[in-house]
């Protein structure tokens, strides 16, 4: 049988370039409603710039374009952060720049959304990393150092802003808002930030490799996609444990993980790489995958009266696994479609193997005592 991390493949239908999105994106919102709750708790004062060594930055004269932004009525629309990282659209410097004008104005008449990614990392953080980086837009590092300091970017970032190259070398160090992340509010927004252009560049890895699908390969390819994301989003929620705070980026990084595995196993069966079992094979893996599910309940079950919020429950791995058995039929039901020569014993024992090495990462963090554990 061909060995490849099946678990999951890669983000539902949930941007497309040029194009409005066809669904929500759950694991972006729920990350950043548990921002939302964590920022009550969680104090950032520590990292605020100096504001001594801030004054003259802020003095900086605004270029004449400033002026030329309509003052906004509400939060604008048009997303700086996602025309700059190419999020569900081409890349575009400058459209980003206009954008972040209006943000900076809605932040200033304190307009912006709570605790989202595009209210973080819009208007003035925006308008630091452009002018920094001198990306459509001439490079101006006074102008970065004053929308640093109006976006209160750490002292440790204002001082990266000044040790940037001049333009000529620019190309050979970006600033980067992110790498300046100090409290774990702005790594878990971050780390929601970073999901959504791995997203797009799956989706855009997808698109590609579909290019020449006839539609109905197409649609079973969507339905898949689809029961992907609910899989993997069940798993992330019922089967990571999401204690402390940074659960956030723990259950960021196994979704994410999970996802580029799918895209991989994409990449190999469209290579030829196609699985390879039998009916003796898949009864075998069945038969793993039972005893390994109702062991994991049971381990789950055990820790009930531990004090711990955030501990893996049994519901949680029931849900995944309801997830997992629509995700494996549609797997099923897509291959019958686009690898018609392969048997859907071959794919059930493949699917199954995984369930069952992800049942087992789970199981470590339930009290599994294997040495297998260790080494996760």
């Amino acid at each position: 049988m061909t060995a490849v991390a099946l678990c999951s493949l890669g983000p539902s239908k949930i941007t497309e370039r040029h194009a409005p999105s066809r669904y929500p994106c759950p694991m972006i919102l729920r990350r950043q409603l548990f921002a939302l709750a964590l920022a009550c708790a969680i104090s950032t004062s520590a990292q605020t710039p100096d504001a001594d060594e801030c004054k003259p930055f802020l003095q900086t004269p605004l270029p004449a374009e400033a002026s030329l932004a309509p003052a906004p009525k509400k939060w604008p629309d048009c997303n700086s952060y996602k025309l700059y990282s190419g999020i569900g659209t081409k890349v575009d410097y400058v459209t980003a720049r206009t954008c972040a004008w209006s943000e900076r104005l809605a932040q200033m008449a304190d307009l912006q959304p709570k605790y989202t990614t595009a209210s973080l990392f819009g208007g003035s953080a925006m308008l630091t990393v452009l002018y920094a980086n001198g990306e459509g837009v001439e490079q101006n590092k006074s102008l970065a150092l004053r929308f640093a300091c109006e976006s209160e970017l750490s002292d440790p970032g204002i001082q990266d802003i000044e040790k940037l190259p001049t333009q000529s070398h620019i190309i050979q160090k970006k600033f980067r808002y992110c790498e300046e992340a100090m409290t774990t509010f702005e790594m878990n927004f971050c780390g929601a930030y970073d999901a959504e252009i791995a997203l797009q560049k799956r989706q855009d890895a997808l698109e590609a490799l579909m290019r020449n699908w006839p539609p109905k390969d197409r649609d079973a390819f969507e339905s898949l996609q689809k029961a992907n994301e609910g899989y993997v989003n069940a798993h992330g929620d019922g089967e990571v444990y999401q204690g402390g705070t940074i659960r956030n980026l723990r259950t960021n990084g196994v979704e994410e993980h999970q996802r580029d595995n799918f895209l991989e196993a994409v990449r190999l069966f469209e290579g030829g790489r196609l699985p390879k079992g039998t009916r003796a094979d898949l009864q075998k893996a069945d038969a793993e995958l039972n005893t390994t599910y109702k062991k994991a309940l049971a381990l789950a079950a055990a820790q009930k009266f531990q004090n711990d919020e955030g501990l893996i429950k049994a519901d949680g791995i029931r849900n995944a696994e309801r997830a997992w058995l629509k995700y494996r039929d549609a797997w099923v039901d897509f291959a019958k479609v686009h690898y018609a020569n392969t048997n859907s014993d071959a794919w059930l024992t493949l699917l199954t193997t995984n369930r069952v090495w992800s049942l087992r990462r789970t199981m470590c963090e339930v009290g599994w005592k294997d040495a297998a554990c260790k080494s996760r």
